[in-house]
């Protein structure tokens, strides 16, 4: 038989372990877990080109959707692409989105970032317009911040769509 020390009481190693356990599961009962990508989703998202980042799942478009020098207008190859895009991530439950815009390293710091963010606009107009909801998509301009190659390259003046980790 196993002797109980302090006349069955707990010690003060005891009741703070115990009192870390209570915590702990009544802490796990009230957080509600993230919500991730079903393995389902995550194949969808790489037949698309999205590969895993550290924000999300990122979509970089130089080839897809780059800009003309100074534009913000998307072409209509570019147009039907995104609406495509948008409506074979809807199929699939997928409907929060962040558009990110970019410039190459030409034009003022200030100029670059309103571009871009005009780039960035022009994208979500048409993900809008293919049925993603509004308040689901997110619109940032970074101008000429995290080029794809240095200097003044066309790759650079591109938008990046990123699947947000929820």
């Amino acid at each position: 038989m196993m002797k109980v020390r302090n006349g069955g009481r707990l010690g003060v190693w005891g009741r703070w372990c115990t009192a870390t356990a209570l915590a702990l599961m009544l802490a796990a009962c009230q957080t509600p877990q993230p919500k991730g990508l079903t393995p389902h989703q995550q194949q969808v998202l790489r037949a698309q080109g999205f590969e895993p980042a550290e924000q999300g799942w990122e979509l970089q478009m130089p080839g897809k959707l780059l800009f003309e020098f100074d534009s913000s207008v998307l072409g209509e190859s570019a147009r039907t692409k995104v609406t495509e895009l948008a409506r074979a991530l809807m199929k699939e439950g997928i409907d929060r989105l962040r558009v990110e815009g970019y410039t190459d390293d030409r034009g003022s710091d200030a100029y670059n970032l309103r571009l871009s963010l005009r780039r960035a606009q022009a994208v979500a107009d048409v993900l809008m317009e293919a049925g993603l909801p509004r308040q689901n998509v997110e619109v940032k301009g970074l101008g000429s911040a995290s080029p794809v190659v240095s200097g003044n390259a066309a790759e650079n003046r591109r938008v990046a769509i990123v699947v947000p980790l929820l």
